[in-house]
């Protein structure tokens, strides 16, 4: 909110808050009254009026009795009356009269009356809230707020809030001159501004653009009433009796009253003559309507009021009540400048009035009943019957007598259109709820069609790319032979801009024009009417003659063009209504045709925002982070993958850095390490503005197990054809030793060389052992070698081969041995798998432990689990323990060949072992062997080559 904003609320503000101080005092405020109207005439002080059951009238004092003194105090001005009443007041004493009556003197004596301030006092302040809060939102809702027809609405409300709230309640301290003093100032400002505002709007007078100086004498009466009112209350009153302070005040207050009806009576002669020769029929809707209600406001003010006060008279009761007809005036300013929505504000109007009139006319016959029966004044009793009767009547009178208003007032101002009227209302209440826009256009043909008795109407819609080319949107009636759009001239659109309509008949005097419309007429179209959202035309209803062959009359293009704006209106709205559901289906499309592209992914897909929160998460990160996406959404990405991992995804050196990361290993929940390969790319908008980070996650961790199986398995082929060579080539010289040995042992009997030839035989033995292994690892196995093979009976063999060695160990044995039918493999070779590993978890045990055998069966798979508790296998050693001669065993302890072989066993078996270890508890080898390994090798091609 700018400066000017600001300057604008700050006299609002202020004023509201005084005027609620203001109320409020006037509400505590108790003034002593006789409840007589006195008026100062050559004889003396006279009463003009004397209320019903006030105390003067209880004591008989009747219209036209003169006061001589009070209480032995004469009295001979108003002044002295007042004094005389508050000096009774504040004593609390009875007062007595001396009137004077035909030449008798009386003598009433009676109480005085705390009389509260009038209630009309509260309606005029609630009038003049309501102009005020009008004049706020007119003023801040509209977009040229700064232009002056706005600006002086705006100064209008604030001056009509001022003389109808504030009002001095008679305490003559500060705060009451305060009040007294904006009171007037309202008073007499609103008048000019009121004058001024209609000497420019609806346009500007002639005289005003020629001489614009002559504005600032509209302002010098109210100008010169208000500085001889300062200048009275300041400096000249001081030397004056106070008879004559109070003439000098009545008659300034009869100066503003005239000032004020004449000015608005001026005002209202202003704007009759603007709604002579109208710049349009919307405007001259327009002006009907303001000279209505302001005629309803202002003449009867004027007539039964104005003029008695002026000529000295008091105004009657049913008089002062011509104030209630004045909340019309700010209705008929917010209405003269509402541009848009017309239906909605004349239906405000409408029912303003019929309750203002309703109201009125109840008050004037309860005034009448009770002002004419005096049973009811006699007793309290009576009083408060009159008060229930006069509510009964007004419950059961008000609802019939506001009908009877409303339809008087709709004939009055309608006319022959009255039946009209009714269907054009119903037309804009139902186009401010329908958004489709072919229910809204077939709805609203249709209605037109029928009230205007038409034979064809069509709803033309502009297009966007080109603003004279209309498309046909729906059409009404007879058929219709128009092409699917209308591309209209140059000079016929222009017209169509400037006109509120366009007819056939209404352009004789532009034959080009009229030329235009009839290469339409063979199409049925006769008139146009422009449909207009503020300059823009966003369509037009193109419409035939009528049923009886007649063209539309001034009066059906008066009711066309009042309900043209809400029809444009809601035309663009149901297209932008339409056009914004279209492209929220084409976003819903596009944003699942992304997430499904995302989705369909084989990687993980996470994005998070500037500020490291999650806004994408999906299905892959699902299953590898054991999280759902509903769970993932709005947390932030520390939180969800841990510090350690986000720390190596976003170094904190490298933060900005989005090049890819590769065999990065994360610990995920539940105690699982997988390895990934991440890439990470910025997300960019539409201006390459980076608002966020895309993460991609590539789950590696059973590729780098192949690769090392594929590692391995390359190095084991290179070892065997190796072994093959290097054992060929030992075992003939090798021999050759034995032999010799063997020859010795028999020839040398001497214990010495005898010791010495058992351990060149034993280490014969033993490299003879290895020649064997070698052998065994480079051969390829004959399928005469497999047969059907009970898994469990093998490993119950083997475990009655170690059974002394585990007891000597202090190991213990756990065995689950699920029944798993017998599978095509090599026996031998398959017990040779098990006693290597089991003998390396017994190497690995030596102060004793637990070992544990399972079988089980997984599918079409079998599996062999060996669990031990010993020292494990540290990590750098695990991708390194199938290699051949990888030994962690002290020299002389392991030859490195053992798992090696027992690798290339079970992948001739078409299996696979995996081995997790955790070093210091233990490590778990698991031997995988497919049950169907005998069909594989039927079906495969190359294991029948081999």
């Amino acid at each position: 909110m700018n400066k000017k904003l600001y300057l604008a609320l700050a006299p609002v503000l202020v004023l509201v808050t005084l005027g609620a101080i203001n109320v409020y005092k006037n509400i505590t405020w108790k003034e002593p009254t006789d409840g007589v109207t006195w008026g100062e005439k050559p004889n003396g002080l006279t009463a003009l009026k004397v209320e019903v059951n006030s105390p003067a009238y209880l004591a008989s004092i009747k219209k036209g009795d003169v006061l001589y003194s009070i209480n032995n105090i004469p009295i001979k001005t108003k002044i002295d009356l007042l004094k005389t009443l508050w000096i009774a007041r504040d004593a609390d004493q009875k007062v007595s009269y001396q009137i004077g009556r035909e030449g008798e003197i009386i003598t009433p004596s009676f109480y005085l009356q705390k009389k509260g301030v009038n209630l009309v006092y509260f309606y005029l302040a609630l009038v003049g809230l309501t102009a005020l809060v009008i004049g706020i939102i007119v003023f801040f809702n509209s977009r040229r707020r700064h232009s002056l027809p706005y600006v002086y609405f705006y100064l209008l409300t604030l001056a009509f809030y001022s003389f109808y709230t504030f009002s001095p309640t008679g305490n003559l301290d500060l705060l009451d001159s305060l009040f007294y003093i904006i009171d007037k100032a309202g008073f007499l400002v609103f008048p000019p501004l009121l004058l001024h505002f209609f000497l420019i709007f609806p346009q500007r007078k002639k005289f005003v653009k020629h001489r614009p100086s002559v504005l600032f004498l509209v302002y010098l009466p109210g100008a010169l009433l208000l500085g001889t009112r300062t200048l009275f209350h300041v400096v000249l009153s001081r030397g004056w009796t106070d008879a004559e302070a109070l003439r000098f005040q009545a008659r300034l207050e009869r100066l503003d009253l005239l000032h004020f009806t004449a000015f608005t009576l001026i005002t209202l002669a202003t704007v009759i003559h603007s709604s002579r020769r109208p710049q349009s029929v919307f405007i001259k809707k327009q002006l009907k309507f303001i000279i209505s209600g302001m005629g309803m406001g202002v003449v009867p003010f004027t007539v039964f009021y104005a003029v008695p006060f002026l000529a000295g008279r008091a105004p009657s009761t049913p008089a002062e009540l011509t104030v209630l007809l004045q909340a019309l005036i700010p209705l008929t300013f917010a209405y003269s400048i509402s541009r848009y929505k017309l239906m909605d504000f004349e239906i405000l109007l409408k029912k303003a009035v019929t309750l203002i009139v309703a109201f009125f006319v109840i008050a004037l016959v309860y005034y009448v009943v009770s002002s004419q029966t005096r049973i009811f004044s006699e007793n309290r009793l009576n009083a408060i019957i009159l008060g229930v009767l006069a509510i009964i009547l007004g419950a059961s009178l008000f609802t019939p007598l506001k009908k009877l208003v409303q339809t008087l007032l709709d004939r009055a101002i309608y006319r022959r259109s009255y039946e009209y009227r009714k269907t054009l209302l119903f037309i804009s209440k139902e186009l401010s709820r329908e958004r489709d826009l072919q229910n809204l256009s077939h709805s609203l043909l249709n209605s037109i069609a029928n009230a205007l008795s038409l034979r064809t109407i069509a709803l033309l819609l502009a297009e966007d790319a080109d603003p004279r080319t209309f498309r046909l949107l729906r059409s009404w009636g007879e058929a219709v032979s128009a092409p699917p759009s209308l591309t209209f001239d140059e000079p016929f659109f222009e017209q169509m801009r400037e006109s509120d309509y366009l007819s056939y008949y209404s352009l004789q005097d532009r034959k080009g024009v009229q030329k235009q419309i009839e290469r339409f007429i063979p199409f049925g179209f006769y008139h146009f009417l422009p449909l207009r959202v503020e300059e823009k035309i966003v369509g037009c209803l193109a419409m035939g003659r009528k049923q009886d062959g007649t063209y539309l009359t001034s009066e059906d293009w008066e009711l066309l063009t009042t309900i043209s704006p809400s029809v444009a209106l809601a035309l663009e709205n149901a297209y932008l209504y339409n056009q914004e559901s279209v492209r929220t289906l084409e976003m819903q499309r596009l944003k699942d045709y992304s997430e499904n592209i995302i989705e369909s992914l084989t990687v993980g897909v996470a994005v998070v925002d500037q500020t490291g929160t999650i806004i994408g998460w999906n299905r892959v990160l699902e299953a590898q982070f054991g999280l759902k996406k509903e769970s993932a959404l709005l947390r932030r990405l520390t939180d969800v993958l841990g510090a350690k991992n986000y720390s190596a995804i976003f170094p904190t050196d490298t933060s900005q850095d989005f090049r890819p990361l590769t065999e990065l290993g994360m610990d995920l929940p539940g105690e699982r390490k997988r390895i990934f390969d991440i890439a990470k790319t910025p997300l960019l908008d539409n201006q390459m503005k980076p608002y966020g980070t895309i993460i991609v996650f590539e789950d590696i961790t059973e590729k780098i197990s192949l690769q090392q199986q594929l590692l391995t398995s390359e190095k084991l082929a290179s070892i065997g054809l190796l072994s093959a060579g290097v054992a060929h080539e030992i075992n003939t010289p090798l021999t050759g030793i034995s032999s010799y040995v063997q020859m010795l042992q028999k020839k040398l009997t001497d214990p010495h060389y005898a010791q010495i030839l058992e351990k060149i035989e034993t280490q014969t033995d033993r490299v003879g052992r290895i020649i064997k292994n070698l052998l065994n690892f480079a051969r390829n196995p004959s399928d005469s070698s497999f047969q059907r093979v009970d898994l469990k009976e093998s490993l119950q063999e083997i475990i009655s081969l170690i059974d002394y060695k585990l007891k000597n160990m202090n190991i213990e044995l756990e065995l689950v041995l699920a029944p798993v039918p017998p599978l095509y493999a090599q026996g031998e070779r398959l017990q040779q798998v098990y006693i290597n590993i089991i003998l390396n978890a017994l190497d690995a045990m030596p102060q004793g432990g637990k070992l544990r055998i399972e079988l089980s069966q997984a599918g079409r798979e079998a599996e062999v689990r060996i669990t031990d508790t010993g020292t494990g296998i540290k990590a750098e050693h695990l991708s390194h323990i199938f290699d051949p001669f990888f030994t962690t065993k002290g020299v002389g302890k392991g030859t490195g060949l053992g798992l090696s072989i027992s690798y290339a066993i079970i992948k001739e078996h078409e299996g696979r072992i995996q081995v997790e270890s955790d070093p210091g508890k233990g490590t778990s080898f698991t031997i995988v062997i497919p049950m169907d390994f005998d069909v594989r090798k039927t079906e495969d091609p190359s294991a029948k080559r081999r």
